[in-house]
């Protein structure tokens, strides 16, 4: 039951036509290392914070699903508010920080954490991601298409 409940969030969290993951557009989808072998899944939005966009800096806020399948099952949920730094022409970085919630053994809440790294390729982005749920930290390597 845990599964299909996993399955159809991710399913629900990539059919939003709205979205900002990782402060770039697109729908974000990544191989994880989430208490096993695991995926991650986001849906952002824009945020528009006039004195840090004054000073340019992209702000946005990010629903993220997380799930692996080890031992057990653990299922990570975190609402979030970031930031996306320019480096280079198709190279940013971003972190993002929030309140999440995690299953695994038992429920828990606690603070949720990413920060990671976009290679812009075409129209997409490669990104490499590490991350924290109070189910599991975790690291990932996906595709923002």
């Amino acid at each position: 039951m845990k599964k299909l409940a996993s399955l159809t969030l991710a399913g629900l969290c990539l059919a939003s036509p709205l979205t900002l993951a990782g402060g770039k557009g697109g729908t974000e989808l990544a191989l994880a290392n989430y208490a096993g072998l695991g995926l991650v899944a986001a849906k952002g939005f824009p945020l528009q914070i006039e004195f840090l966009a004054a000073n340019g800096l992209q702000t946005y806020g990010e629903l993220e699903l997380g799930f692996g399948f080890g031992d057990n099952l653990a299922l990570g949920a975190e609402v979030s508010a970031g930031l996306l730094f320019g480096l280079d022409k198709g190279l940013s970085a971003y972190g993002s920080l929030g309140p999440a919630l995690g299953f695994g053994n038992d429920a828990s809440f606690g603070l949720g954490a990413e920060i990671g790294l976009n290679l812009d390729v075409n129209k997409s982005s490669i990104f490499i991601e590490v991350g924290r749920h109070p189910a599991s930290d975790y690291f990932a390597v996906g595709l923002r298409f």
